[in-house]
Parts: C-alpha cells; sequence; structure tokens
C-alpha cells in the first residue's frame, strides 16, 4: 500500500507540476490515515460533539504530512481528488504562498484545482459557488 500511495503522489505532483504554476520539484509528503476523532484531535478540533458533526476527511498539517480518514481507498478517483486537495495545500506551503495569500483564497484554489481534476474522470465539482463566496468573503478586509 505504501509503494502504491508514493506512486499515486508522484503521478500527482508531476500533473500538478503541469497544470500549475507552482514548483513541485520537491519531496512528497508524509500520508497518514487515522481514524476521525484522531484527524479531530490532530487538526485541533477537541470536543466530540464537534467532531462527530464536522465533515473532516482528511487536511494538511504544514509539517510534511497529509492525514486522512482511515477509509480512504487509493483507488477510488473520488478519495484520489481528495488526497490531490490535501497534496495543493502542501504544495503551496512549500512553495511559500501561505506567506502571501488569506487561508480562504488558497483554499478555493485547492477546490478548483481539485475539480480540474476530477472533471478529467467526469466528476462532479466539490466547490459549490455558495461555499466559494464564504471562503473568498473570509478574506476581505
Amino acid at each position: 500500500m505504501v509503494h502504491q500511495m508514493n506512486d499515486i503522489l508522484i503521478m500527482m505532483m508531476v500533473w500538478l507540476g503541469t497544470n500549475t504554476p507552482y514548483n513541485t520539484h520537491i519531496s512528497i509528503p508524509n500520508v497518514i490515515q487515522t481514524e476521525k476523532a484522531n484527524l479531530c484531535r490532530n487538526y485541533g478540533i477537541a470536543s466530540k460533539g464537534q467532531c462527530s458533526t464536522a465533515q473532516l476527511v482528511g487536511f494538511y498539517n504544514k509539517s510534511n504530512t497529509i492525514y486522512l480518514h482511515h477509509n480512504f481507498n487509493h483507488t477510488n478517483i473520488s478519495d484520489q481528488g481528495r488526497l490531490l486537495h490535501e497534496l495543493v495545500h502542501y504544495v503551496q506551503w512549500a512553495n511559500g504562498i501561505h506567506k502571501t495569500t488569506c487561508l480562504g483564497h488558497l483554499e478555493v484554489e485547492a477546490y478548483e484545482i481539485q475539480d480540474r481534476w476530477r472533471a478529467r474522470y467526469n466528476l462532479t465539482s466539490t466547490l459549490d459557488p455558495f461555499k466559494k463566496v464564504l471562503l473568498e468573503a473570509s478574506c476581505d478586509d
């Protein structure tokens, strides 16, 4: 499984390198699959109630690690899209873009890149217009 995950990550890094302006000649991140409670804890959600209602299935923790829900299936194209989304955040961070760009804009960009990747497989978009407005509104000064 680790070898297959590395192959997927390398393929996605190559795709990101040809489909984004980012430098992707960087090491691939660690990927950890874990239970939702551990995802919440590592993300900073301490309350069991908040964790149970959170739609958290993965995140990048800014220290070379992507966390994914234990149900992540590396052969499922939709799940691969979730991994790509987190990989975009890893690449954004490695390129230093987080220093000059609001996190809401970085999140929108990750969804848009994920949706371009999903479109290759005829999958529907994950970023609806309302979510985009909310994310971008968080960046208004």
